[in-house]
């Protein structure tokens, strides 16, 4: 019933992972293939496209549902529903970055310093057209086409190019002076698929997979024990998806709280946690979490 676009190249691992984990393994002839398949009641043909191709295909209708960077939603303005987001990158479990950077000797310190007229390469033309607008700059944006770090010094001053380490810029001495945004992946649909009863079901469902098998290992479930004198300031430095499970079995002033948290935010968490009072914190592994969408 619905079609599915898969991004090729720099995402295509890190989209194979979190399908087969959602139990929606994809199926090739051999991993060059474009085409595929998934043994998934309503899905009826995948395709791998560039990232940046994806926004547009969906949009088109030539596919329902893709999987691309929220950057190239951005860059090519597609008017696409964003139908769930996932705060990975290619090598980690955090979002990448869309940076404004410069040579390591260049005295600029924010893109307030860069002279007008300032040669900037980047495979983002218009996000980098609207950010220098906005920093009230004039800026020569030149589309570069790949390894856009070569551009520099002779066809450009500066760059507008995504990053995960910063080690690449590094390497090719340079350094990053602005972060214009953050990007993760986005599952996005066709909004005429999205307003059709059927698929929308498909979609959710998929939605919800995967969504599941990507909470499970980049969060973990933590268990915090709390005397109801510092309820509060405990409840305050618990994670936003957080509720009451419950209080002690023989103590009622010990009060039991629950929470989801991004592995990646545990260390800080569980220090504030125990200044504001908390007993103990307890951690564990998330098997499955889903949650119901809401409703139409």
């Amino acid at each position: 019933m619905i079609s599915l676009a898969l991004p090729k190249g720099s995402l295509e691992r890190r989209a194979l992972q979190l399908f087969a984990a959602a139990g929606l393994d994809v199926r090739r002839s051999s991993e060059r293939s474009y085409r595929g398949t998934i043994d998934y009641a309503g899905m009826t043909r995948v395709a791998f496209y560039k990232p940046r191709e994806i926004p547009l295909v969906v949009e088109s209708g030539s596919f329902d549902l893709g999987l691309t960077g929220a950057d190239w939603v951005e860059e090519t303005g597609a008017k696409v529903e964003v139908v769930e987001s996932f705060d990975y990158s290619r090598n980690t479990e955090k979002p990448w970055r869309l940076v404004l950077a410069v040579p390591a000797d260049h005295l600029a310190t924010g893109v307030g310093d860069l002279d007008d007229g300032v040669r900037v390469a980047t495979e983002y033309p218009n996000i980098g057209r609207r950010f220098f607008q906005t920093a009230g700059r004039r800026a020569e944006v030149i589309v570069s086409y790949g390894a856009t770090e070569a551009k520099i010094p002779e066809l450009a001053d500066a760059l507008v190019d995504v990053v995960e380490t910063g080690h690449s810029l590094r390497q090719n001495n340079l350094r990053i002076i602005e972060t214009i945004r953050t990007c993760g992946a986005q599952l996005v649909a066709n909004p005429a698929a999205y307003a059709d009863k059927g698929k929308r079901g498909v979609i959710r469902n998929v939605a919800r997979l995967l969504q599941a098998a990507w909470v499970g290992p980049a969060h973990v479930l933590l268990t915090v024990r709390t005397s109801a004198e510092h309820l509060t300031e405990v409840a305050r430095a618990m994670p936003g998806q957080s509720w009451r499970a419950g209080t002690g079995l023989t103590d009622e002033n010990i009060v039991v709280l629950q929470g989801v948290l991004p592995r990646r935010d545990l260390p800080q968490t569980v220090d504030v946690l125990l200044s504001a009072g908390a007993l103990d914190v307890t951690e564990s592994g998330i098997g499955i979490l889903a949650s119901n969408p809401s409703p139409a």
